[in-house]
Formats: structure tokens, sequence, C-alpha cells
């Protein structure tokens, strides 16, 4: 059902489906988090502070997978973003209850990894974009948009485990998803969601991902010299051999 009108604070909580998307997803988080903590899965610092992330990129990228899909099939219909339902009411808050949590037991478990812009400055922005979009009606935006959630997992994933780490690809998941789609995104939210400022919440946004990008590559290159020393030599010869072409 397509709706048009804003909620107020009050009005979303009284939704039926709000307060019981909470209750369940905090129990669901903290028990995942003790959980592991407790059966010997997690037991760095490093492994604890990346618990919550994981479980919630897995839970945001699986919702998103057919919410993408119907997009895509859809012809990229910006009002297939307009569309709600309960269950897109309850992602929402399900990632709003991440939130919380990784701030509240991070202060706690991995208080040196919490820092201001990537934890306190991230997380409460992000909390407040998602009550926004609970009042506009238009958490389905949300649950396309989790897609971009699935670089977090990969990350997530090869922080818990050496055996799962794959930087070439959580970066080029990242490029692709985060700038490529999200500037795409941004452009389409602009022109023809009903929404009007909604493009500016994702405007607003994409600093952070260029940001982490840029920090991305640039461990990459303090990481892999011989790599990127590869490339150049690439380019190089590439250059050469167009040279010999052009100049025959």
């Amino acid at each position: 059902m397509i709706l048009n009108n804003e909620l107020t604070v009050t009005e979303v909580f009284e939704q039926p489906i709000v307060p019981i998307s909470f209750a369940v997803s905090l129990t669901s988080l903290s028990a995942f988090f003790f959980g592991c903590i407790y059966s010997g899965l997690a037991k760095t610092e490093k492994q604890i502070s990346w618990l919550l992330t994981f479980a919630s990129s897995l839970v945001c990228t699986i919702i998103s997978i057919p919410c993408f899909i119907q997009f895509w099939l859809s012809g990229w219909n910006t009002r297939m973003l307009g569309i709600e339902s309960a269950w897109h009411t309850a992602s929402v808050c399900f990632f709003i209850s991440y939130l919380i949590l990784d701030l509240s037991y991070g202060s706690f478990y991995y208080r040196r990894r919490i820092t201001f812009l990537t934890g306190w400055f991230h997380h409460t922005l992000y909390i407040v974009f998602l009550l926004w979009f609970l009042r506009m009606r238009t958490a389905s935006f949300f649950c396309m948009a989790a897609i971009l959630e699935l670089p977090t997992l990969i990350l997530a994933a090869g922080s818990l485990s050496k055996a799962w780490r794959c930087d070439l690809l959580f970066a080029s998941t990242f490029f692709f998803l985060r700038l490529v789609l999200h500037a795409w995104m941004i452009v389409q939210l602009k022109h023809h969601h009903r929404v009007d400022s909604l493009w500016m919440v994702a405007v607003v946004v994409y600093p952070l991902h260029l940001y982490w990008f840029n920090g991305i590559v640039n461990q990459q290159i303090r990481n892999n010299p011989k790599a990127l020393q590869q490339v150049a030599i690439f380019f190089d010869s590439k250059h050469s051999l167009l040279d010999k072409i052009f100049t025959a």
C-alpha cells in the first residue's frame, strides 16, 4: 500500500509492530552477542566488537535481496519504494536496535573501537534518519537500500575469522554499492520519489562512504605495495604499446 500521510513520533510508536519489533530485535541481538561470548566463539576484543555488526549486516542483506530484485524487475520504478508493510517497519526497528546496542555494549566491551565518527556520530545520525523514515512511511526504501550492508557483512565476516577475509571482494562491493549505486540513487530519489527531501538524506550520508573508501584504498596501498607496483608496470606497458601503435 502506497502511503503519503506523515506520522508523528507518537503515532509511529503506537503502531503495534513497532514495540514488538524493538523487543524481539533487542532480545535476539543481545542473545546472539552474549551467546557468542560465553560459548567462546568470540574471544578477542576485535571479534567481540564485530558480533553485532555481523548479525545486523547478515539480516539486512537477506532482507534487501528480494526488495532489490523486485525493484530491478520493476524497471527501477521508485514508486516501489513507497509501498509500506509491517515487515518493512520491523526491518527499520531491527536496524535501530542494532545501532543502540552497538553503542551500549561497545561502551563496556570494546570501548576503544567505538570512535566518534564511525561510532557515536554515525550511529546517532542513522537513528535520527531511520526514525524519520518511519514518520514519513518510507521504510520500504531502507529495505531496498539495505543491500549496501553487503560490504559490511563481508568485512565483519573477515574480522571474525581470517579464513573468511577477502579484501578484494569487500573493496569491489563497497565501490559498486556504496559509491556507484548510491550516487545513482541520489539522482533517482531527487526526481522521482514521493518524499521530496529523501534525496538529501542520501547526499548527507555519501561523504561518509567516500571517507571510508579512501581509507580502504590507502590501507591496500600500505599493505600491498608490490601489487601497486605491478599495476603501475601493467599500465606502463600498455602505454608503451599504444605509443608504438600510434607512432608506427
